[in-house]
Protein backbone atom coordinates (compact mmCIF):
# COMPACT_ATOMS: atom_id res chain seq x y z
CA UNK A 1 0.00 0.00 0.00
CA UNK A 2 1.30 3.10 -1.15
CA UNK A 3 1.86 5.37 2.51
CA UNK A 4 2.34 9.00 0.91
CA UNK A 5 -0.82 11.04 0.49
CA UNK A 6 -1.56 11.98 -3.76
CA UNK A 7 0.09 15.61 -4.39
CA UNK A 8 -2.69 17.32 -6.15
CA UNK A 9 -1.06 19.96 -9.06
CA UNK A 10 -1.77 23.04 -8.87
CA UNK A 11 -0.18 25.12 -12.03
CA UNK A 12 1.22 29.04 -10.85
CA UNK A 13 -0.78 31.25 -12.58
CA UNK A 14 1.74 33.18 -15.10
CA UNK A 15 4.39 31.99 -17.75
CA UNK A 16 7.58 30.95 -15.70
CA UNK A 17 6.66 27.36 -16.89
CA UNK A 18 8.10 25.54 -20.10
CA UNK A 19 8.33 21.94 -20.95
CA UNK A 20 12.35 21.47 -19.62
CA UNK A 21 14.12 18.48 -18.07
CA UNK A 22 15.42 19.84 -14.71
CA UNK A 23 17.44 17.79 -13.12
CA UNK A 24 19.15 17.30 -9.37
CA UNK A 25 21.81 16.59 -6.84
CA UNK A 26 19.34 13.67 -4.92
CA UNK A 27 21.82 12.31 -2.88
CA UNK A 28 20.75 14.05 0.57
CA UNK A 29 17.00 13.94 -0.50
CA UNK A 30 17.33 10.63 -0.20
CA UNK A 31 19.76 10.40 2.28
CA UNK A 32 19.64 13.34 5.26
CA UNK A 33 17.43 13.70 7.67
CA UNK A 34 17.31 17.29 8.21
CA UNK A 35 18.72 20.71 7.21
CA UNK A 36 19.94 20.04 3.47
CA UNK A 37 17.48 16.62 2.84
CA UNK A 38 14.36 18.93 3.67
CA UNK A 39 15.52 21.76 1.82
CA UNK A 40 15.45 19.34 -0.96
CA UNK A 41 12.17 17.31 -0.75
CA UNK A 42 10.69 21.07 0.02
CA UNK A 43 11.73 21.99 -3.25
CA UNK A 44 11.36 19.03 -5.64
CA UNK A 45 8.02 18.10 -4.13
CA UNK A 46 7.21 21.93 -4.59
CA UNK A 47 8.13 22.18 -8.16
CA UNK A 48 6.14 19.08 -8.92
CA UNK A 49 3.33 20.64 -7.45
CA UNK A 50 3.25 24.29 -9.37
CA UNK A 51 5.33 23.80 -12.30
CA UNK A 52 4.04 20.08 -13.24
CA UNK A 53 4.72 20.60 -16.90
CA UNK A 54 8.46 20.43 -16.79
CA UNK A 55 10.24 16.85 -16.11
CA UNK A 56 11.98 16.19 -12.69
CA UNK A 57 15.22 13.74 -12.47
CA UNK A 58 16.99 12.74 -9.68
CA UNK A 59 20.38 11.64 -9.85
CA UNK A 60 21.61 9.44 -6.18
CA UNK A 61 24.30 7.64 -5.47
CA UNK A 62 22.04 4.53 -4.31
CA UNK A 63 18.68 4.35 -3.90
CA UNK A 64 16.51 5.49 -0.89
CA UNK A 65 16.03 2.24 2.05
CA UNK A 66 13.57 4.78 3.59
CA UNK A 67 10.04 4.16 2.93
CA UNK A 68 9.13 7.59 3.88
CA UNK A 69 10.80 8.69 0.62
CA UNK A 70 9.01 6.20 -1.47
CA UNK A 71 6.94 9.54 -3.18
CA UNK A 72 9.82 10.51 -4.63
CA UNK A 73 10.81 6.79 -6.23
CA UNK A 74 7.38 6.24 -7.38
CA UNK A 75 6.76 9.96 -9.10
CA UNK A 76 9.91 10.74 -10.46
CA UNK A 77 12.71 9.37 -12.71
CA UNK A 78 15.69 8.35 -10.19
CA UNK A 79 19.29 7.25 -11.87
CA UNK A 80 21.53 5.76 -9.48
CA UNK A 81 25.70 5.31 -10.24
CA UNK A 82 26.75 2.05 -12.25
CA UNK A 83 27.50 -0.62 -9.62
CA UNK A 84 31.01 -0.68 -10.78
CA UNK A 85 31.78 2.58 -9.85
CA UNK A 86 32.26 4.16 -7.04
CA UNK A 87 29.65 6.57 -6.02
CA UNK A 88 31.58 9.66 -4.41
CA UNK A 89 33.30 9.53 -8.19
CA UNK A 90 30.48 9.49 -10.20
CA UNK A 91 28.23 12.35 -8.67
CA UNK A 92 31.44 14.50 -8.52
CA UNK A 93 32.60 13.76 -12.20
CA UNK A 94 31.25 10.73 -14.06
CA UNK A 95 27.63 11.63 -13.67
CA UNK A 96 27.70 14.62 -16.61
CA UNK A 97 27.74 11.25 -18.95
CA UNK A 98 24.36 10.21 -17.41
CA UNK A 99 22.63 13.99 -17.84
CA UNK A 100 23.92 14.08 -21.34
CA UNK A 101 22.49 11.14 -22.28
CA UNK A 102 19.37 12.23 -20.61
CA UNK A 103 18.83 15.55 -22.98
CA UNK A 104 19.21 17.45 -19.24
CA UNK A 105 18.40 21.15 -19.84
CA UNK A 106 19.58 21.92 -16.38
CA UNK A 107 21.40 20.72 -13.53
CA UNK A 108 20.24 22.11 -10.01
CA UNK A 109 23.29 21.15 -7.07
CA UNK A 110 21.25 21.11 -4.35
CA UNK A 111 23.89 21.19 -1.56
CA UNK A 112 26.80 23.16 -2.54
CA UNK A 113 28.17 21.11 -5.47
CA UNK A 114 28.55 20.60 -8.92
CA UNK A 115 30.10 18.24 -10.79
CA UNK A 116 33.83 18.87 -11.99
CA UNK A 117 33.68 19.17 -15.90
CA UNK A 118 29.81 19.98 -16.48
CA UNK A 119 31.19 23.70 -17.24
CA UNK A 120 32.25 21.80 -20.60
CA UNK A 121 28.76 19.83 -21.65
CA UNK A 122 26.32 22.95 -22.49
CA UNK A 123 24.21 21.92 -19.52
CA UNK A 124 23.13 24.75 -17.58
CA UNK A 125 23.37 24.84 -14.29
CA UNK A 126 22.24 26.31 -10.89
CA UNK A 127 23.90 25.55 -7.47
CA UNK A 128 22.67 26.52 -4.01
CA UNK A 129 24.74 27.48 -1.56
CA UNK A 130 23.20 27.52 2.06
CA UNK A 131 25.92 28.79 4.16
CA UNK A 132 29.99 28.67 4.25
CA UNK A 133 30.27 27.70 8.15
CA UNK A 134 33.63 25.68 7.89
CA UNK A 135 35.18 29.47 7.17
CA UNK A 136 33.77 31.02 10.04
CA UNK A 137 34.57 27.64 12.37
CA UNK A 138 37.08 25.95 10.72
CA UNK A 139 37.66 24.13 14.31
CA UNK A 140 34.61 22.23 13.63
CA UNK A 141 35.55 20.40 10.32
CA UNK A 142 38.81 18.24 10.12
CA UNK A 143 41.42 19.61 8.07
CA UNK A 144 40.96 17.25 4.89
CA UNK A 145 36.98 17.98 4.87
CA UNK A 146 37.24 21.71 4.63
CA UNK A 147 40.11 21.28 2.40
CA UNK A 148 37.27 19.17 0.01
CA UNK A 149 34.87 21.71 0.35
CA UNK A 150 37.12 24.29 -0.54
CA UNK A 151 37.78 22.38 -4.12
CA UNK A 152 34.51 21.82 -4.42
CA UNK A 153 32.46 25.30 -3.66
CA UNK A 154 34.68 27.43 -5.16
CA UNK A 155 34.33 25.34 -8.30
CA UNK A 156 30.58 25.73 -7.96
CA UNK A 157 31.21 29.21 -7.90
CA UNK A 158 33.51 30.01 -10.32
CA UNK A 159 31.21 27.72 -12.47
CA UNK A 160 27.83 27.36 -11.80
CA UNK A 161 25.41 29.53 -14.49
CA UNK A 162 23.53 30.88 -11.88
CA UNK A 163 23.99 30.89 -7.93
CA UNK A 164 20.95 30.29 -5.50
CA UNK A 165 22.16 31.82 -1.82
CA UNK A 166 19.47 30.86 1.06
CA UNK A 167 19.97 34.75 2.36
CA UNK A 168 21.25 37.98 2.09
CA UNK A 169 23.92 37.24 4.57
CA UNK A 170 25.34 34.14 2.53
CA UNK A 171 25.27 36.56 -0.40
CA UNK A 172 27.90 38.54 0.90
CA UNK A 173 29.79 35.76 2.47
CA UNK A 174 29.71 34.49 -1.53
CA UNK A 175 31.04 37.77 -2.89
CA UNK A 176 33.53 38.17 0.58
CA UNK A 177 35.06 34.50 -0.05
CA UNK A 178 35.18 33.65 -3.46
CA UNK A 179 35.23 37.28 -5.33
CA UNK A 180 31.35 35.99 -7.02
CA UNK A 181 30.36 38.30 -8.84
CA UNK A 182 26.92 39.69 -7.31
CA UNK A 183 25.08 39.44 -9.79
CA UNK A 184 24.96 35.99 -10.91
CA UNK A 185 23.92 35.68 -6.67
CA UNK A 186 19.69 36.09 -6.17
CA UNK A 187 18.44 34.81 -2.93
CA UNK A 188 15.76 32.60 -2.05
CA UNK A 189 13.97 32.02 0.96
CA UNK A 190 13.29 29.08 1.45
CA UNK A 191 10.63 27.51 3.65
CA UNK A 192 10.41 24.46 6.45
CA UNK A 193 7.74 21.63 6.12
CA UNK A 194 4.04 22.21 5.72
CA UNK A 195 3.30 20.04 9.21
CA UNK A 196 4.42 23.37 11.16
CA UNK A 197 1.50 25.28 9.87
CA UNK A 198 -1.37 22.43 11.00
CA UNK A 199 -2.42 22.81 14.63
CA UNK A 200 -2.63 20.24 16.75
CA UNK A 201 -5.71 19.16 18.55
CA UNK A 202 -5.48 18.79 22.52
CA UNK A 203 -5.37 15.18 22.64
CA UNK A 204 -2.93 15.42 20.26
CA UNK A 205 -0.73 17.85 22.41
CA UNK A 206 -1.21 16.00 25.43
CA UNK A 207 -0.12 12.68 24.14
CA UNK A 208 2.78 14.27 23.03
CA UNK A 209 4.36 15.68 26.57
CA UNK A 210 3.48 12.33 27.47
CA UNK A 211 5.38 10.40 25.42
CA UNK A 212 8.40 12.75 25.28
CA UNK A 213 7.75 13.45 29.26
CA UNK A 214 7.75 17.45 28.93
CA UNK A 215 6.12 19.55 31.41
CA UNK A 216 2.91 21.68 30.28
CA UNK A 217 5.01 24.86 30.11
CA UNK A 218 8.78 25.31 28.92
CA UNK A 219 11.08 26.67 26.75
CA UNK A 220 12.15 25.07 23.97
CA UNK A 221 15.57 24.37 21.68
CA UNK A 222 16.04 22.69 18.11
CA UNK A 223 18.94 21.94 16.72
CA UNK A 224 22.23 20.70 16.87
CA UNK A 225 24.70 20.84 20.07
CA UNK A 226 27.67 22.56 18.94
CA UNK A 227 29.98 25.25 19.14
CA UNK A 228 28.66 27.41 16.98
CA UNK A 229 24.90 27.01 18.18
CA UNK A 230 25.99 28.07 21.68
CA UNK A 231 23.44 25.85 23.88
CA UNK A 232 26.25 26.14 26.74
CA UNK A 233 25.64 30.06 26.83
CA UNK A 234 21.92 29.30 26.89
CA UNK A 235 22.32 26.57 29.58
CA UNK A 236 24.28 29.02 31.62
CA UNK A 237 21.75 32.29 31.21
CA UNK A 238 19.24 29.55 31.56
CA UNK A 239 20.96 28.91 35.22
CA UNK A 240 20.82 32.20 35.70
CA UNK A 241 17.19 33.11 35.98
CA UNK A 242 15.56 29.61 36.20
CA UNK A 243 14.07 30.35 39.54
CA UNK A 244 12.40 33.51 38.51
CA UNK A 245 10.92 31.99 35.28
CA UNK A 246 9.95 28.58 36.61
CA UNK A 247 9.95 26.38 33.60
CA UNK A 248 12.03 24.20 32.30
CA UNK A 249 14.32 24.11 29.04
CA UNK A 250 14.24 21.28 26.96
CA UNK A 251 17.04 21.10 24.07
CA UNK A 252 16.19 18.55 21.35
CA UNK A 253 19.38 17.87 19.19
CA UNK A 254 22.94 15.98 19.12
CA UNK A 255 26.47 16.78 19.18
CA UNK A 256 29.54 15.43 20.02
CA UNK A 257 32.45 16.49 22.61
CA UNK A 258 30.44 20.06 22.79
CA UNK A 259 27.40 18.18 23.89
CA UNK A 260 29.58 16.53 26.38
CA UNK A 261 30.50 19.78 28.04
CA UNK A 262 27.21 20.95 28.34
CA UNK A 263 25.68 17.80 29.72
CA UNK A 264 28.97 18.37 32.48
CA UNK A 265 27.85 21.83 32.81
CA UNK A 266 24.51 20.87 33.10
CA UNK A 267 25.76 18.05 36.26
CA UNK A 268 28.13 19.91 38.08
CA UNK A 269 24.90 22.49 38.43
CA UNK A 270 22.60 19.25 39.23
CA UNK A 271 20.13 20.78 36.63
CA UNK A 272 19.03 17.82 35.49
CA UNK A 273 15.32 18.20 36.43
CA UNK A 274 15.53 21.48 34.49
CA UNK A 275 17.23 21.23 31.27
CA UNK A 276 15.99 18.43 29.83
CA UNK A 277 17.29 16.58 26.87
CA UNK A 278 16.10 15.00 23.88
CA UNK A 279 17.92 13.98 21.56
CA UNK A 280 15.67 11.82 19.63
CA UNK A 281 12.14 12.94 18.03
CA UNK A 282 9.99 12.11 15.32
CA UNK A 283 9.10 14.31 12.40
CA UNK A 284 5.32 13.22 13.55
CA UNK A 285 6.00 14.90 17.29
CA UNK A 286 8.32 17.72 16.07
CA UNK A 287 5.88 20.51 15.23
CA UNK A 288 3.67 19.83 17.76
CA UNK A 289 6.37 19.65 20.17
CA UNK A 290 7.12 23.59 18.80
CA UNK A 291 3.52 24.45 19.19
CA UNK A 292 3.28 23.91 22.62
CA UNK A 293 6.47 25.60 23.70
CA UNK A 294 6.24 28.86 25.91
CA UNK A 295 8.83 30.44 23.75
CA UNK A 296 11.59 29.51 21.41
CA UNK A 297 15.28 29.99 21.98
CA UNK A 298 17.88 29.75 18.93
CA UNK A 299 20.98 32.21 19.96
CA UNK A 300 23.23 30.53 17.08
CA UNK A 301 26.33 32.55 15.92
CA UNK A 302 25.76 31.95 12.35
CA UNK A 303 23.76 30.73 10.14
CA UNK A 304 22.99 30.19 6.40
CA UNK A 305 19.35 30.67 7.10
CA UNK A 306 18.03 29.07 9.92
CA UNK A 307 15.29 26.08 9.59
CA UNK A 308 14.06 26.28 13.19
CA UNK A 309 13.14 29.94 13.29
CA UNK A 310 11.11 29.28 10.13
CA UNK A 311 10.04 26.25 12.12
CA UNK A 312 9.17 28.52 15.31
CA UNK A 313 6.97 31.61 13.44
CA UNK A 314 4.89 28.66 11.23
CA UNK A 315 4.02 27.25 14.63
CA UNK A 316 3.07 30.28 16.09
CA UNK A 317 5.47 30.30 19.23
CA UNK A 318 7.47 33.18 20.10
CA UNK A 319 11.30 33.77 19.30
CA UNK A 320 14.47 34.53 21.16
CA UNK A 321 17.73 34.73 18.83
CA UNK A 322 21.09 36.32 18.05
CA UNK A 323 21.44 39.69 16.51
CA UNK A 324 24.42 37.77 14.20
CA UNK A 325 24.25 36.21 10.67
CA UNK A 326 21.33 36.15 8.48
CA UNK A 327 18.82 35.61 11.94
CA UNK A 328 17.39 39.44 11.99
CA UNK A 329 16.86 38.97 8.24
CA UNK A 330 14.27 35.75 8.67
CA UNK A 331 12.56 36.37 11.74
CA UNK A 332 12.74 40.63 11.13
CA UNK A 333 10.21 42.48 13.62
CA UNK A 334 9.48 38.69 15.46
CA UNK A 335 11.82 38.74 17.91
CA UNK A 336 13.66 39.32 20.73
CA UNK A 337 17.43 39.73 19.95
CA UNK A 338 20.69 38.84 22.09
CA UNK A 339 24.37 38.96 21.88
CA UNK A 340 24.94 35.54 21.15
CA UNK A 341 28.66 36.16 23.31
CA UNK A 342 26.89 37.42 26.13
CA UNK A 343 24.92 35.21 29.11
CA UNK A 344 23.62 38.27 30.44
CA UNK A 345 21.80 39.01 27.24
CA UNK A 346 20.63 35.68 27.26
CA UNK A 347 19.27 35.63 30.30
CA UNK A 348 17.70 39.27 29.80
CA UNK A 349 15.73 38.36 27.33
CA UNK A 350 14.38 34.33 28.78
CA UNK A 351 13.11 36.88 31.76
CA UNK A 352 11.45 39.47 29.10
CA UNK A 353 9.54 36.63 27.54
CA UNK A 354 8.88 34.76 30.24
CA UNK A 355 7.78 37.06 32.55
CA UNK A 356 5.88 39.67 30.38
CA UNK A 357 2.71 38.96 28.52
CA UNK A 358 2.66 41.73 26.45
CA UNK A 359 5.65 40.91 24.82
CA UNK A 360 5.13 37.27 24.04
CA UNK A 361 1.48 38.03 22.78
CA UNK A 362 3.12 41.18 20.61
CA UNK A 363 6.16 38.65 19.09
CA UNK A 364 3.49 36.01 18.93
CA UNK A 365 1.48 38.59 16.42
CA UNK A 366 4.58 39.94 14.73
CA UNK A 367 5.40 36.15 13.98
CA UNK A 368 2.31 35.41 11.93
CA UNK A 369 3.02 38.31 9.79
CA UNK A 370 6.34 37.01 9.53
CA UNK A 371 5.52 33.22 8.50
CA UNK A 372 3.70 34.28 5.50
CA UNK A 373 7.23 34.94 3.55
CA UNK A 374 8.37 31.62 3.84
CA UNK A 375 5.55 30.13 2.14
CA UNK A 376 6.37 26.64 -0.24
CA UNK A 377 4.66 28.48 -3.06
CA UNK A 378 6.87 31.33 -2.87
CA UNK A 379 9.82 29.32 -2.58
CA UNK A 380 9.08 27.48 -5.68
CA UNK A 381 7.92 30.75 -7.36
CA UNK A 382 11.79 31.96 -6.86
CA UNK A 383 13.58 29.19 -7.88
CA UNK A 384 11.86 28.48 -10.81
CA UNK A 385 12.13 32.29 -11.62
CA UNK A 386 16.26 31.74 -11.40
CA UNK A 387 16.01 28.38 -13.76
CA UNK A 388 14.36 31.04 -16.65
CA UNK A 389 17.48 33.44 -16.60
CA UNK A 390 19.28 30.40 -18.45
CA UNK A 391 16.45 28.39 -19.97
CA UNK A 392 14.30 30.84 -20.50
CA UNK A 393 15.85 34.65 -20.79
CA UNK A 394 12.93 36.76 -21.17
CA UNK A 395 10.88 35.29 -18.27
CA UNK A 396 13.59 35.17 -15.43
CA UNK A 397 13.54 38.62 -14.67
CA UNK A 398 14.79 37.73 -10.91
CA UNK A 399 13.87 41.59 -8.79
CA UNK A 400 17.17 41.96 -6.55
Amino acid sequence: MNKNPQVKKVPLEGDLGGCFSIAFDAKRLFHNNTGLGNYSRTLVKGLYTYFPENKYELFTPKPATKAEYDFFAQNFTVHTAPEYMPKSLWRSRFITKDLLRNNVDLYHGLSHELPFGIEKTGIKTVVTIHDLIYKFFPEDFPLIDRKIYEKKWRHSCNNATAIIATSEATKRDIVRYFGTDEKRIHVVYQTCDESFEQRAEPAQIAECKRKLNVPDTYILYVGSVTERKNVLNLVQAYNTVRNTIAMPLVLVGRGGEYFKKVQQYIEQENLQQSVLLRNSISNADLPILYQAAHCFVYPSKYEGFGIPLVEALKSGTPVITSNASCLPEVTGKAALYVNPDSVESIAGALEQMCLHTDTRMNLIEEGAKQAHKFSVRNFVHDTMTVYNLPLNPLKGTFAQ
